[in-house]
């Protein structure tokens, strides 16, 4: 659906942001708003509307925002240490892909102000998703796990993360999830004809590194398939 010459947005990894409402598009816009007497600029730019496999309208786009950053600074004079209270102007970025109406992803946990930007564009909501990986890791049959971070366990749990080859092997893990839940869980499973390793937290952020030919068509695929459904 992109005609040549469009910036390709390739993301194979973010943090996920569910849709509350509906919209069929989503378009650029540029606004400028006041805060303590600051003009801040703010701006989201639509790089690519395309589809996926099944026919969703998915969009790659970018983002960028100003804040105030206050700061103090100290200084030694005489007998004495003189604070003076500074601001000055920053400027957030990221690259964002979604398919309407439902979720978007953007590059990172610092790139969520974008999700104020789409929401606002479209008038609805758009809330960082939580996880439900317990959910998700017994969705998956017998995938080979290779991370997992437990939390909230029981006096006699575990808490922390494990590292390995395949955790079900090394680790008795049914006990573990019987006092504890998952926050951070890496997995290799089958996706499709192939196999997918992928790592997500219980935050919302979901990356996946093999296969390294992903693009963002095939990372929100695999988002809506499979991880989608387990978000709280």
């Amino acid at each position: 659906m992109y005609q040549a010459g469009e910036r390709q947005t390739r993301m194979r990894a973010g943090v996920l942001g569910v849709v509350e409402g509906a919209f069929d598009a989503v378009g650029s816009v540029a606004q400028t708003v006041t805060e303590d007497d600051h003009e801040l600029d703010r701006c989201l730019t639509v790089d690519r509307v395309f589809s996926l496999p099944s026919g969703e309208t998915a969009f790659a786009a970018r983002a960028a925002a100003e804040e105030l950053v206050r700061e103090s600074e100290a200084a030694i004079e005489g007998d004495d240490i003189a604070v003076t209270e500074t601001t000055r102007t920053v400027t957030r970025y990221t690259e964002l892909v979604g398919v309407t109406g439902e979720f978007v992803a953007v590059g990172s946990g610092d790139g969520t102000f974008a999700f104020d930007l789409v929401a606002e564009e479209t008038d609805t909501e758009i809330q960082r998703a939580t996880l439900d990986l317990d959910g998700f890791f017994d969705a998956q049959g017998d995938a080979t796990p290779w991370k997992a971070g437990f939390f909230d366990a029981s006096e006699e749990g575990v808490t922390g993360v494990f590292h390995g080859a395949d955790l079900r092997r090394e680790h008795d893990l049914q006990a573990i999830l019987a006092d504890s839940r998952l926050n951070q869980l890496g997995l290799a499973h089958e996706y499709g004809e192939g196999e997918v390793k992928m790592t997500a937290a219980r935050s919302g952020y979901v990356e996946v590194y093999r296969p390294t030919t992903f693009d963002s068509a095939d990372y929100l695929a695999y988002l809506r398939e499979d991880v989608l459904p387990h978000a709280e």
